[in-house]
C-alpha cells in the first residue's frame, strides 16, 4: 500500500510542479472563488477539497493511535489541500479498525455535505466552463487532478480496514459508507 501511495502521490507532485513552471495559466479562478463568483461547479469542487480532509481525518481517527505530527498532517489537508493528508498515511503503521461512538454521526454528516454540494455543482453549474476552465486555469487544473488523485486512493486507503473498500471510488461518500453500513468492520 505505501509503495503505491508513494508513487502516487510522487507523481501528482512532480507534474504539480512542472505544470506551475511551464504551463502556469491564471484567469483569476481563485479570487472568484472567495469572492463567491465562481461557477458553482467550480465552488463543488473546491469544497469537496475541504471534505476530503475531513473523510481522511475521520478515517485516521478511527485505526491508528494518532500523535501530534499526524494531527498537523490531517488538519493541514483543511487549509493546503487534501493531498497533503496522505503524507499521513504514507508514514502511518498498519491500520486497525477501533470503533468510536461519534464515527457513524461524523460519517452521516460527511455524506450528507457531500451529496448536497455534488448536487448543486451538478445542477447549477456548467461543465463546459468547468472544462474550459480546466484547460486554461493552472488552479482548477491542479485542483481537478488533486479531486481525481483522492478519488483513486481511497480505495486503497480503506482496503485494509474494510471489505467495501472499492465503495471508496465513490468521492467522500465511498470513505465514510464502509463505517455506517458495516459497524464492525474488522482488520484482514
Amino acid at each position: 500500500m505505501k509503495k503505491i501511495l508513494i508513487s502516487l502521490y510522487l507523481v501528482l507532485c512532480f507534474y504539480t510542479l512542472f505544470h506551475l513552471i511551464f504551463n502556469f495559466q491564471n484567469e483569476g479562478v481563485l479570487e472568484s472563488i472567495f469572492l463567491l463568483e465562481a461557477d458553482p461547479l467550480v465552488f463543488a469542487v473546491f469544497n469537496l477539497l475541504g471534505l476530503f480532509p475531513l473523510a481522511f481525518l475521520t478515517l485516521a481517527l478511527s485505526t491508528n493511535k494518532l500523535k501530534i505530527l499526524d494531527f498537523a498532517l490531517l488538519f493541514s489537508g483543511f487549509m493546503l489541500g487534501g493531498f497533503v493528508s496522505t503524507l499521513y498515511f504514507i508514514r502511518a503503521s498498519k491500520p486497525s479498525f477501533k470503533p468510536i461512538k461519534w464515527l457513524q454521526s461524523i460519517s452521516i454528516l460527511g455524506i450528507l455535505l457531500t451529496f448536497m454540494t455534488i448536487v448543486s455543482g451538478l445542477i447549477f453549474g456548467s461543465i463546459t466552463t468547468y472544462i474550459e476552465l480546466f484547460k486554461s486555469d493552472s488552479f482548477i487544473h491542479i485542483m481537478t487532478l488533486d479531486f481525481i488523485f483522492m478519488v483513486f486512493i481511497s480505495p486503497i486507503l480503506l482496503r485494509p480496514i474494510s471489505k467495501y473498500y472499492l465503495l471508496g471510488l465513490i468521492p467522500i461518500i465511498g470513505i465514510f459508507i464502509p463505517f455506517i453500513i458495516d459497524k464492525n468492520i474488522q482488520a484482514k
